[in-house]
């Protein structure tokens, strides 16, 4: 033991059992070299033992990890807050999905997003989304349509 000036660590081992002897560090590098050679020769066996193909293996891996297809979103009328809204979900389209949950008196034909952007394809639908059916009229928003709501009741009773 050899005394140090630092209160870390006031004392510091030398020698001894504390550092590897050079016919250790051989010893380490030859185990280090067999696990190696080890892991290939059970690597090449499974390989010749497998009754898959190995394109076979990847695919089902690949499989694990796929998206589901089916996506779940928050849909609500076009006009109306996204809070009277409903799920809907589908496999490749989910137009029908929406007029069923929201009881539409026509069938949707449109999707929008909340801020209005028309959604044309599937890919642009992520889960949970919160989505706008449309029957086939633009987008609309809640407080447009109540602008509007006024102007036609007044000239209805005019």
């Amino acid at each position: 033991m050899v005394p140090t000036k630092s209160p870390v660590q006031p004392v510091v081992v030398e020698g001894g059992w504390t550092e590897e002897t050079q016919e250790e560090m051989k010893l380490m590098e030859m185990i280090q070299h067999t696990e190696m050679h080890l892991l290939e020769l059970q690597a090449l066996q499974l390989k010749r033992s497998s009754p898959f193909s190995p394109k076979l293996l990847a695919n089902s891996q690949r499989d694990l990890y796929k998206q589901p297809t089916t996506k779940r979103v928050w849909a609500y009328m076009n006009g109306y807050a996204p809070e009277q809204g409903a799920h809907a979900w589908g496999r490749t389209i989910l137009l029908d999905s929406c007029t069923a949950q929201l009881k539409m008196p026509q069938s949707a034909k449109a999707l929008y997003t909340p801020d209005g952007e028309h959604l044309q394809s599937w890919d642009e639908i992520e889960r949970d989304m919160i989505v706008c059916a449309s029957t086939g009229h633009s987008f609309i928003s809640r407080e447009e349509k109540e602008k509007h709501l006024p102007e036609i009741s007044s000239t209805c009773t005019a």
